[in-house]
């Protein structure tokens, strides 16, 4: 068996490798970059329309606050949903890959 350091400069070298940080890094400001504007959209028209928020929603006794939440909420559970399903569609047969030749 290859020695500790071994594996780790095999696997940094590998080419592989580098395209599943780059894939990573390039998900990840996706999905920050969409939690961003959700979360800070929510927090900034609570902060400088807070009035909005008591509106209700048409002719129901729910108000736009609450809807506003609820589909904050519900966009988090989506974007689980989508993280993971990248996951296991890009990252993990990069990693099995990765796994399979330096190993």
């Amino acid at each position: 068996m290859n020695a500790p350091r071994d594996v780790v400069s095999a696997v940094l070298a590998d080419p592989n490798y580098q395209l599943l940080v780059q894939k990573r890094t390039r998900i990840s400001y996706i999905f920050f970059a969409i939690t961003l504007v959700i979360y800070a959209g929510f927090i900034l028209t609570l902060a400088f329309d807070p009035e909005l928020f008591g509106e209700p929603v048409g002719n129901m006794t729910m108000s736009i606050g609450v809807l506003c939440a609820l589909l904050v909420a519900v966009s988090a559970v989506i974007l689980i949903f989508a993280y993971v399903y990248i996951s296991n569609r890009v990252f993990d047969p990069l990693l099995a890959k990765i796994e399979k030749d330096v190993l």
